[in-house]
């Protein structure tokens, strides 16, 4: 199955979407619940130009990284839906939520700010969707500002999110669970109120009572939500983006660098590389950190991983000649500029790297030993010569004298030529 999964890896970079398909289906096929599985397969889909098939893996992918809590991977899941369709309501507040579980709270009320300035949710359905994120939100002026006619609690219940909870007890129904799936419709019911969703829960109680007619608590739950008065919202929809865009300048997201980070490690694990660009592109504006040095690293691998080895080049070189970093901070920009010289068996150029970085940084073992296997490799490149030339040599003499060539004449005079080197070398 691993072998299976690792084809499909390999199969999306050599851009042959057809075998990566298959290879992802079968190990779905072995285990439904491969997120990473339904991924691939949705972008080899997607890539093959069935979308609509693509979509639903996507979704499975998403649905299963958020179940497992894996949230970077939920993240780089939703970016593929949103390329996919871009205004689609639900993915954008799923977004929400991922940036909040991520604590990039500035990302967050960004993205609330397009929503509400697109204009393309109306007021309603932003305040219902924006609702189940309240007891997300750790800080409390972002909390306060977005918590519509809804007084802010601390209470667990009411952590509880109404849209959840109705697919659970709507779950539980259909399997026949009646009376857990009752007990679910309840909560519910009191989770929408407390949201001031009193249209959610009338709506609720309208399908209790088609499916539960005889129930005892169908009528207290009547007159409480008969009775609720949701609290008045103190600032009008507009005022609160602008004290949303004025909060905007204090606000972070959390370890910022190492995380886009993280999402752009995923997006060239699957061949997306214009989407881990992208995202590099992000830390590459921000301050100076480990993180930055290791996304021009990452950037490089991307050129390579699409035979742009000049690109890749480029792209450290001008790092290492610039400012924003100096002394051991660019041996590993040195190290990875080396192996591709080597790559392209550029080797004394290699060497010459390997050389000034272990300079900057003579603990940096790799980079000794690198050294040392660089200069043994070039040494054997300059023994074949010397053997090409000295066969070329004697050919040339045998063929004059019409005699046939001897490998231990050849043998002979190269191990001569070896050793008058290697005393010149000591003198």
């Amino acid at each position: 199955m691993n072998s299976d999964y690792d084809n499909g890896l390999s199969a999306l970079k050599e851009k042959d979407y057809k075998k990566a398909g298959e290879s992802f289906y079968r190990v779905i096929e072995q285990k439904p619940e491969s997120a990473s599985s339904h991924f691939g397969l949705g972008i080899a889909l997607l890539e093959s130009g069935n979308s609509a098939d693509a979509e639903k893996h996507l979704k499975a992918a998403f649905s299963l990284f958020s179940a497992q809590q894996k949230v970077p991977e939920s993240y780089v899941s939703l970016r593929e839906l949103l390329i996919l369709r871009p205004g689609d309501v639900k993915y954008i507040f799923d977004q929400m939520r991922t940036y909040l579980q991520l604590n990039f709270i500035k990302s967050f009320v960004k993205l609330i700010i397009e929503t509400i300035d697109s204009q393309k949710v109306s007021e309603d359905v932003f305040k219902d969707n924006v609702s189940v994120l309240i007891p997300l939100i750790k800080d409390e002026s972002i909390k306060q500002l977005l918590s519509f006619g809804v007084r802010v609690k601390e209470k667990e219940d009411d952590k509880l999110n109404p849209f959840e909870n109705l697919e659970l007890a709507n779950l539980l129904f259909e399997i026949g669970s009646t009376e857990e799936a009752l007990a679910e419709y309840y909560k519910t019911a009191s989770a929408f109120l407390r949201r001031n969703l009193k249209d959610k829960a009338q709506e609720l109680y309208v399908r209790m009572k088609e499916i539960y007619p005889n129930d005892s608590g169908l009528e207290p739950l009547k007159n409480q939500i008969e009775g609720h008065v949701g609290e008045e919202t103190e600032m009008e929809f507009r005022d609160r983006r602008r004290e949303l865009e004025e909060e905007l300048s204090f606000l972070v997201d959390a370890n910022e660098a190492r995380v886009i980070y993280s999402f752009a490690v995923i997006f060239k694990e699957f061949a997306r590389f214009l989407e881990a660009k992208e995202e590099l592109e992000k830390i590459f504006v921000l301050p100076k950190s480990i993180e930055k040095i290791k996304a021009y690293v990452l950037l490089s691998q991307i050129f390579i991983d699409a035979n742009e080895n000049g690109k890749a080049i480029e792209t450290l070189e001008n790092v290492i000649e610039g400012s924003e970093f100096s002394g051991s901070e660019i041996v590993p920009l040195k190290y990875k500029l080396g192996t591709i010289y080597e790559r392209i068996n550029e080797l004394p150029r290699a060497l010459e790297i390997y050389e000034r970085a272990v300079e900057e940084d003579p603990d940096y073992l790799d980079l000794v030993e690198k050294v040392k296997e660089v200069q043994i490799r070039i040494e054997d490149q300059k023994d074949e010569v010397l053997r090409a030339s000295v066969e070329e040599k004697i050919e040339s003499e045998s063929l004059e004298k019409k005699e046939p060539v001897k490998e231990e004449a050849i043998k002979e005079e190269v191990k001569e030529e070896l050793d008058f080197r290697k005393r010149i070398f000591y003198i």
